[in-house]
């Protein structure tokens, strides 16, 4: 509960209970639980809780109530350590009939989650109804500059915190640096640059809904350094979207990027060592290091579409380049969309990524190298016709580097291609392994030709790897072209175990989601049984779903996620 800032006086308090037998109740029929108090109407003052005693069963915190732009409570308080139980809730107050069949079990304070997932109330109320009537007119935030009304200059170095509030645009006109992790380590790895300066550690928050611009036809990029962070929550109503500032998302090469740095492993890294410096894709300084677990923020609902400048002849950069990223950054609800290079590639590092859509990207929709070795589930890939495979891998870097070896579920590859363009699917070069599982292989109608096959594994060391780091598990395959055409799984150097392939039509539906017979009804996939079947695998049982079903999905029609947020007609 919390009271207007334009009102002009605060509440006499928060909970009046009469005399005319309410009162009477308090504690049995008449309880408050995890409660935020905030009825005053000044700084620092945040009211009477009631006129009665005992309506405070140690759940009552008097603490501002931070409502963001959605709604939702920011106070720390508002995140409960667990989910609220009706069941319980019923026994301890005998008067208490809660519906725990109809109720959800949340686990945090107010209406609107704070993470931001679901500002349920945007975009059906009347305009201006919900909460301030008239909130204040959005502004550049400091550490930004005004261009003109509802758009603000981004800095080309962001040395402090910074946070992009909704309600106005932003622009990049070049490179916009996050810290200076990219700077060159000292020896002894302690965080301090050969320079002398310590690494800062700086955050980038950007709201749900922000437009970030790159100034078209140049090389406007973000990079995120070693040990500063990337906090871009959008919501699938408000998705933050990084695109030119051109009209439209229909374009290509017209900006350059996201660029992530992190200090997670990469096999160019010396084993044993105490700091890293990897020369990092588009001249964007070093990273990598030597935690896994590190975290370069959480992206969640974002979209990064028209990218992949080309900065010097033949050179672009990728839509999303992650280099050295750990296992502790959050990557959800991703697409990349008209990218001219790739759509994202992983250098090195365990970065894991669900529900990500990778949509007619003019190279390889999803590229890794440099030993990474992290998990990926619900992708979509919807090839584009000029050029590159959906899928591009190898381990190179170090020649005795550590191998890559992600872990894919629920995967879904609609190829598309002109003649003589990108004969594969899936290329594995230079010492890649990979495990895919339930994934579904299949070419759109527009495709010129088909693909001459599902996947290439060429002679620079990939193919001693099939069975033991390369291996597809749960797979229809249908890279033929026309109806009952399901073309051909791998070129005749390498022999995969095929006891779980299909040879079928894909039968993709409007959803996405296969209908084959042969897409539904799996057993759960065990993570613990695939590590344990192939000791090369690591895959992460706590982070991956246990799938029952082919592709990225589910045939039974109960979860379309990429509807909704994507770029409209990308799928």
């Amino acid at each position: 509960m919390t009271v207007s800032p334009e009102s002009e006086t605060a509440l006499s308090t928060c909970v009046n209970v009469d005399g005319s037998g309410s009162q009477a109740l308090v504690g049995e029929a008449l309880v408050l639980n995890n409660w935020i108090q905030d009825c005053a109407s000044g700084a620092g003052d945040q009211g009477t809780l009631a006129n009665v005693s005992g309506l405070d069963n140690g759940t009552i915190a008097a603490v501002p109530a931070e409502l963001d732009n959605n709604f939702a409570s920011q106070a720390s308080e508002a995140l409960l350590s667990s989910a609220i139980d009706w069941d319980a809730v019923n026994s301890a107050y005998s008067e208490s009939v809660a519906d725990a069949s109809f109720l959800d079990a949340t686990d945090y304070i107010g209406a609107v989650n704070p993470d931001g997932t679901d500002i349920w109330w945007a975009g059906w109320t009347i305009e201006g109804s919900v909460g301030n009537p008239t909130l204040p007119e959005a502004s550049c935030p400091a550490g930004t500059d005004e261009l003109e009304a509802g758009l603000c200059l981004l800095p080309p170095t962001v040395s402090t915190d910074l946070t992009l509030t909704a309600g106005v645009d932003y622009l990049m006109e070049g490179r916009v640096t996050v810290g200076n992790g990219n700077g060159q380590l000292e020896t002894n790895g302690d965080g301090t640059l050969s320079d002398g300066s310590s690494v800062r550690n700086v955050t980038l928050t950007i709201e749900a809904g922000v437009n970030v611009f790159g100034k078209s036809g140049t090389f406007a990029n973000l990079v995120i350094t070693r040990g500063s962070k990337l906090m871009a929550v959008g919501t699938k109503s408000a998705p933050i979207v990084f695109s030119s500032d051109d009209e439209g998302l229909d374009g290509s090469g017209e900006w350059g990027g996201l660029i992530i740095h992190g200090y997670a492993p990469h096999n160019e890294c010396a084993e044993g060592g105490s700091y890293c410096d990897i020369d990092s894709e588009g001249e964007s300084g070093f990273a990598g290091g030597y935690d896994p677990d590190d975290s370069s923020g959480v992206l969640r609902y974002v979209v990064v579409a028209e990218g992949g400048y080309e900065f010097s002849t033949g050179n672009e950069i990728n839509g999303i380049s992650l280099v050295g990223v750990g296992s502790g950054t959050e990557m959800d609800y991703i697409q990349v969309h008209g990218n001219s290079d790739d759509g994202i590639e992983f250098y090195g590092g365990n970065v894991n990524v669900k529900h990500g859509v990778f949509t007619n990207n003019n190279d390889d929709s999803v590229d890794w190298d440099e030993g990474y070795q992290g998990n990926l589930q619900y992708i979509i890939v919807k090839q584009g016709a000029s050029k590159g495979e959906a899928f591009e891998m190898d381990t190179e870097g170090s020649s005795d580097g550590f191998l890559s070896k992600p872990t894919l579920a629920n995967v879904t590859i609609i190829n598309d291609k002109v003649a003589d363009r990108a004969k594969y699917s899936l290329n594995f070069k230079k010492r890649s392994g990979g495990f895919f599982h339930n994934t579904v292989v299949t070419v759109a109608d527009s495709s010129q030709t088909a693909v001459d096959t599902c996947i290439n594994v060429d002679g620079s060391g990939s193919e001693a790897l099939v069975g033991s780091a390369l291996v597809i598990n749960n797979w229809i395959q249908d890279c033929g072209q026309g109806e009952g055409v399901h073309g051909t799984l791998s070129g005749s150097n390498v022999s995969f175990d095929a006891s779980t392939v299909t040879e079928t039509d894909a039968a993709l539906d409007a959803l996405l989601s296969s209908q084959a017979p042969e897409a539904a009804g799996l057993e759960p996939l065990d993570w613990d049984a695939i590590n344990g079947a192939y000791p090369e695998s690591v895959a992460d049982g706590d982070y991956l779903d246990a799938t029952d079903y082919i592709g990225a999905v589910n045939p039974d029609g109960s979860d379309p996620w990429w509807a909704g947020w994507t770029v409209s007609g990308s799928l």
